[in-house]
């Protein structure tokens, strides 16, 4: 059965989302002759179900649905702007499962807490794993054991009905005490709350939390990342703070288990989890998917970490998935806290990958001595970007939602998109211009008076006000600009000069001379000097195999084969000394084969095949 195909059917029967998913627990009881009035829960929740709605969903499903299909369902029936908002991801079945049998493998039956539990794939899974090594029932399991939070009461509805209906299921009578918090558990309310549900600490945390980028949190959430010292610093995600919220929850022997986006191992914003896991040294195992996209229609890169609260350790144990190994069947490497000093990424690799890794960024100068700088940033970039379709002595012209405008050249500068730029050729055929209201003189920039603008420009500032709504929604409408038609960050301004222009990521290594210094750029990164042979030799080591090979094991992957070229992943990698022959034989004509051997040569390392 294709779901997404069955949800959107499903979506077309009513507005309501609730109602829909009412039919399909009604129906899915139905089929199966489970007696919802066995259950106090369902016998409530259900009394207001539509019949209407009922025998549409009948007629849509295919067949009867599993208990897993149900909860995906109930994952994929949920809004795109608010799975968007919550970070709301369906977790494959493969995954919780594995999770939950290392996690809850305990001596005597364990109290689980799941901090984020949505629709409550993880706490079913608990339930029959318990069930099933345990021998008790699932009504004093769900009574007794299970806890779960969520943000969203809906969400909490919908734990409390999957549950029902194991217990149902399994011909037991519902009677169940449910322990589940509709709060943000971020709140140290919401904290101070679980920790009176349990004295002691809960003996497993398990569960995947929600995937929501700092730019798309509230503000209210935003406020709550202060009261955790993983989160205090920098654009944390919102699933970062989980990790330190679930130990301090643990017992004193607990166990965790989450699957999480892989950020956190090499990223910026997971510094301060990185100190925080070094300073409690509690045993962790992590399974790094890397790229391989698991959870469908999602772009997501994960890793599975395992946390044993009773081991203390000066080790990290890690291993990546890939077409050599599996979940059931791999061997951890082992590193060491002190590997990675004040929060420094968490590189893992084979020890051989390591002692190349090693000479690439100690043979030389790196490049963090040169100037590297981020390009434009309008937060609008469709508005104020452009490529024209004319132009003449004063104006360019150019087509936006199907109409031609035309456009002072005066108030315009040359932009380059480094992400689809691969060469000096292209750089030519693919440059924009930028509506740039702003003055630049003495390496300062100072934005264009309305009143100026209006006058010296009229056409320009005719068609900003014909979008000025667009412009006033940037940041959520909650933008502090000087002026409305000011670019949304400074950004990039003073990036006057000559340079290579790097992409924010690329399936292969990419440097692009630009000489022009009146040309700035958006989307990419730029290295800078006057020397323009200093720039071209540069260029050589930035596209050579060398680098490429230091990125493919140090960045982070994107899908298809495309890595990240942030300046944070490369500002490490060394340029080594070079003679005055030497320049001169990089600075002649040879083949890409010939340069590769030269840089390996300087990194005393042999060529290696990618």
């Amino acid at each position: 059965m294709n779901i997404k195909q069955l949800v959107n059917k499903l979506l077309k029967i009513s507005n309501d989302v609730t109602s829909i998913e009412k039919a399909l627990i009604y129906s899915f009881a139905n089929t199966r002759n489970i007696d919802i009035d066995k259950s106090h829960w369902l016998k409530n929740y259900l009394s207001d179900v539509d019949n209407a709605v009922i025998d549409r969903a009948n007629q849509i499903l295919e067949k009867e649905l599993s208990l897993s299909e149900l909860i995906a369902i109930f994952e994929m029936l949920v809004p795109q702007t608010e799975k968007k908002e919550k970070g709301i991801v369906y977790t494959p079945e493969i995954i919780t499962d594995y999770i939950v049998r290392n996690t809850l493998d305990c001596d005597s039956v364990p109290t689980v807490l799941d901090p984020s539990c949505g629709c409550g794939a993880f706490l079913v899974a608990a339930a029959d794993y318990m069930h099933e090594k345990y021998n008790i029932s699932y009504s004093d399991i769900i009574s007794s054991y299970l806890y779960g939070i969520d943000v969203d009461n809906n969400a909490i509805d919908r734990v409390k009905s999957l549950l029902s209906l194991v217990v149902l299921i399994h011909e037991e009578e519902e009677k169940c005490d449910f322990h589940f918090i509709c709060a943000d558990t971020l709140d140290k309310k919401t904290f101070d709350r679980l920790q009176k549900l349990c004295n002691n600490g809960f003996d497993c945390v398990i569960g995947n939390p929600p995937y929501v980028r700092n730019k798309n949190m509230n503000n209210n959430t935003k406020s709550f990342l202060s009261n955790w010292a993983s989160s205090s610093v920098g654009n944390v995600d919102l699933y970062i703070p989980f990790f330190e919220i679930g130990i301090q929850l643990l017992s004193t022997n607990g166990k965790l288990g989450y699957i999480s986006p892989n950020s956190y191992l090499q990223g910026v914003n997971g510094r301060s989890l990185r100190r925080y896991f070094a300073t409690v040294k509690h045993q962790i195992h992590i399974i790094d998917f890397r790229d391989s996209q698991i959870f469908e229609n999602v772009t997501s890169y994960t890793c599975i970490t395992l946390i044993d609260k009773s081991i203390s350790t000066e080790t990290i144990k890690y291993f990546r998935l890939n077409d050599t190994n599996t979940l059931e069947h791999h061997t951890f490497s082992e590193y060491y806290y002190h590997d990675f000093p004040d929060g420094k990424p968490w590189r893992m690799r084979e020890s051989s990958i390591d002692e190349v890794i090693r000479k690439l960024e100690s043979s030389g100068t790196p490049l963090s001595n040169w100037k590297i700088r981020n390009g434009l940033a309008t937060l609008k970039n469709d508005v104020y970007f452009f490529s024209p379709i004319k132009e003449d002595e004063i104006y360019y012209y150019r087509v936006y939602n199907g109409k031609t405008y035309k456009i002072e050249k005066n108030i315009c500068i040359k932009v380059a998109k480094p992400n689809i730029i691969k060469s000096e050729v292209e750089l030519r055929q693919k440059m924009e211009i930028a509506i740039f209201p702003y003055t630049h003189n003495d390496d300062a920039f100072a934005l264009i008076g309305e009143d100026v603008f209006q006058s010296s420009f009229p056409e320009a500032y005719k068609f900003l006000v014909e979008y000025k709504s667009l412009l006033l929604k940037r940041d959520k409408g909650h933008g502090n600009y000087p002026v409305w038609y000011a670019y949304g960050r400074t950004q990039g301004m003073n990036n006057f000069g000559k340079k290579l222009l790097i992409p924010y990521i690329s399936g292969s290594p990419v440097a692009v001379l630009s000489l022009d210094p009146n040309v700035l750029f958006y989307c990419g990164y730029a290295l800078f000097s006057e020397d323009v042979e200093e720039l071209k030799i540069l260029k050589i080591f930035l596209e050579s195999e060398a680098f490429w090979y230091y990125i493919f094991h140090t960045s982070k992957p994107y899908s298809k084969g495309y890595m990240a070229f942030a300046k944070n992943y490369i500002v490490n990698f060394t340029i080594p000394e070079l003679s005055e022959e030497e320049k001169e034989y990089l600075l002649d004509s040879h083949s890409r084969m010939e340069l590769d051997e030269f840089v390996w040569k300087k990194y005393d390392y042999k060529p290696i095949k990618m």
